[in-house]
């Protein structure tokens, strides 16, 4: 089961020339140290409008020290944000 986080991440990623974005690696604080996750494979991708503002949904996994883990990100079109919404 994943944890409800809403966590802000500063974030690498890559936009095609048509416009795809594409998560690649990002970084994330845990326990007042900051930890780099790179991006395993992107299991989903969901465009959606999050109150009318425009969204990319990314379902994730990574290995993370041993563990392989799956979490979400969600990019907010208009301002340019990442989260790490669950983990």
């Amino acid at each position: 089961m994943m944890k409800l986080l809403n966590q802000q991440i500063d974030m690498i990623s890559w936009t095609s020339q048509e416009g795809v974005v594409t998560p690649i690696r990002f970084r994330m604080e845990e326990n007042g140290q900051p930890i780099v996750i790179k991006i395993g494979h992107i299991l989903q991708t969901e465009k959606d409008f999050f109150g009318g503002t425009p969204t990319l949904h990314f379902r994730c996994s990574s290995l993370i020290g041993n563990t392989e883990k799956i979490y979400e990100l969600t990019y907010n079109c208009r301002n340019q944000k990442w989260l790490l919404k669950k983990m």
